[in-house]
């Protein structure tokens, strides 16, 4: 499979540099040497650029497989040995070609029974953490509504009114929480809330107070905080 590719890149390489070289005697051949443009090559560069690029696809497809649909498992290849390295980015800098079937395989053994607990263990930690459940009443519940407190602290923009937009070294928590509730949306029965915070723009201006309604869902926006008032059969 990844073998196959790594081997079709590999002849492409070799049949790239005789086709040059046969540009060059063709050239020479008619005097026409000042023609031929040199071409910085630089096979052993590139092919280690298209490894590294074709492992990390190798390892996103893993994380999504063996994950859960809208958050894929963590996957820490930075401690899975190869070839005699500590892991596989250094084996390639070093020079090696990875077996990347073998190492497709190894993934699977690891993470295909366990993936989807451990990403629901991820994606729990991260709601945890975005939700504050360790402070008092971080969980409200009323008749009808369940209510959170996302953390999402916001700065004010230029505008010709009042408007806010989340803080840039808050934007990647903001996501995560976005994606991790999305999740259990799609758990729980609700493709279409899922489907909305998935595609939910956290970096868009918002207005003091503004309210964005979802499927079972209203998000009130506060400079500080957001708070997710959930239908009470999804709280």
């Amino acid at each position: 499979m990844y073998n196959a590719l790594v081997e079709a890149f590999r002849s492409a390489q070799g049949a790239s540099l005789d086709a040059y070289d046969r540009v060059c005697a063709l050239a020479a051949q008619v005097r026409a040497d000042a023609t031929i443009v040199p071409v910085p090559i630089d096979q052993a560069g590139d092919f280690r650029r298209f490894l590294r690029r074709l492992v990390a696809s190798l390892i996103d497809r893993a994380s999504k497989e063996f994950g859960i649909e809208g958050a894929p498992v963590c996957i820490d290849e930075t401690r899975i040995p190869v070839n005699g390295h500590p892991n596989i980015w250094e084996a390639i800098r070093a020079g090696d070609t990875p077996d990347l079937d073998r190492y497709w395989r190894v993934l699977a053994e690891r993470y295909q029974a366990s993936g989807r607990a451990l990403a629901y263990r991820q994606v729990a930690e991260t709601l945890a953490a975005a939700l504050q459940f360790d402070q008092p009443n971080a969980v409200r519940r009323h008749a009808k509504v369940v209510r959170l407190r996302l953390k999402a602290p916001s700065l004010p923009v230029a505008a010709a009114r009042p408007s806010r937009r989340v803080a840039a070294d808050a934007h990647a928590d903001v996501r995560a929480a976005l994606l991790a509730l999305a999740a259990y949306a799609q758990d729980a029965g609700e493709p279409a809330l899922a489907g909305c915070l998935r595609q939910f723009d956290h970096g868009e201006v918002f207005a003091a107070q503004q309210r964005r309604t979802f499927p079972g869902l209203d998000v009130l926006q506060y400079n500080e905080y957001w708070e997710l008032r959930f239908a009470a059969r999804l709280g």
